[in-house]
């Protein structure tokens, strides 16, 4: 057992059996530093999987040939790097982006940082879920500065993740990545949208869950969950005993019950799927939050931009429910419960690493350490594989 689970540990470490470089594209010259999986056709598909795992793969094999090449040096603390700057800093940040691939360009690292040079930083910025703001600040700074191998071992531990869950997903379904605060539509295994979503604060994370949608409700009631009851809602009450009418509260069933209306934070429209942590989809009343690059702010449900969008996908498959009854629904103020005729599976998953489908890699923090705890998992000793012989 002890020699499985080093072999794991040395194949996380080691890009997890990416394919051969000759499946990649041609090495550069040597003066010349490899693009990276950031920039469109670098990866071409050279392999039966699913695409997503492998254009993942040949990445792996990319960033493996950077790595042998001395990957990229840290960029020496200081002020933040912006427009006007000059000196030693910005040249080791053009250097940077000239490895990853960010910076089109070649030559003797740059001194000046110009817009050219802003340009690379916001492709890097958005490739890592940072404001694009083209300003080399402290969190931009952080995320330049990872090394490759620590690049590399979380590409594999997404290789992983993706080789197991994607297998059985079919080619119709919804699908959530809450490290990236995100969602998209699959139908007949083609991305329909990608949107933003809000998911949950790191305190309180989305849940990993693969369930089916089975019905939709236009003006949902917010039944508040215990804990946030507890936690939020009875302390203001407390303190305030008008609270709970001003904000069109009740208690029913002995538990605390929001009206539809503006200040519902489910918004118009929830979808509903069976699961054991009571988490949905839903609309909100504070769609401003999707603007946001970080937008971890839930308390586990998921908020999605385009709600209504995909409530009108989802009935189409209800020949009952013409988009005029659907703009009926919508206009109301009564709750109005659908159940699908459709219902399409929904995979609420944790993707930090992946290359989307313009074949640009892209990279997510670890924000609820679920990274760091498999890994930790793996390097751990285990008493029971002891051996006294």
């Amino acid at each position: 057992m002890m020699y499985v689970r080093s072999i794991l540990i040395l194949a996380l470490l080691a890009g997890c059996n990416g394919p051969d470089f000759a499946a990649a594209r041609a090495a550069p010259a040597h003066d010349a530093p490899p693009q990276s999986a950031a920039t469109p056709g670098v990866m071409p598909q050279s392999s039966p999987d699913d695409p997503a795992v492998s254009r993942l793969r040949t990445a792996i094999a990319v960033y493996r040939e950077i790595a042998t090449r001395g990957g990229w040096q840290p960029i020496p603390s200081g002020s933040k790097l912006e427009l006007g700057a000059q000196g030693p800093r910005v040249a080791a940040l053009h250097r940077t982006l000239l490895v990853t691939g960010d910076l089109v360009g070649s030559g003797n690292p740059a001194e000046q940082f110009d817009e050219h040079l802003a340009a690379a930083v916001r492709r890097f910025q958005s490739r890592h879920g940072l404001e694009p703001d083209g300003i080399a600040g402290a969190q931009t700074l952080a995320a330049l500065n990872v090394p490759i191998e620590r690049r590399l071992t979380t590409m594999a531990l997404n290789l992983s993740r993706m080789q197991s869950e994607e297998q059985a997903w079919g080619a119709r379904y919804v699908a959530v990545n809450a490290a990236a605060a995100s969602y998209r539509l699959v139908e007949s295994g083609r991305d329909v949208f990608e949107r933003p979503a809000v998911v949950g604060k790191p305190g309180w994370p989305t849940p990993r869950v693969d369930g089916i949608i089975e019905a939709l409700e236009f003006h949902p009631y917010w039944t508040v969950p215990p804990r946030i009851a507890a936690l939020e809602i009875w302390p203001k009450v407390r303190r305030d005993a008008g609270y709970l009418r001003r904000n069109h509260m009740r208690i029913v069933d002995g538990q605390i019950r929001q009206d539809p209306g503006p200040d519902n934070p489910l918004g118009l429209v929830k979808f509903i799927f069976p699961n054991p942590y009571s988490v949905y989809l839903h609309d909100t009343n504070h769609r401003e939050l999707f603007e946001k690059a970080k937008r971890f702010q839930s308390h586990g449900c998921v908020r999605i931009s385009g709600a209504l969008d995909l409530a009108r996908l989802l009935l189409k498959g209800n020949a009952d429910w013409s988009e005029s009854r659907i703009a009926d629904a919508i206009a109301g103020a009564r709750t109005v419960r659908i159940e699908l005729s459709s219902p399409i599976p929904i995979h609420i998953t944790y993707r930090t690493a992946w290359v989307d489908d313009d074949g640009v890699l892209q990279f997510r923090d670890d924000v609820y350490g679920r990274d760091r705890s498999e890994i930790a998992s793996l390097a751990a000793p285990s008493t029971a594989e002891t051996c006294n012989d």
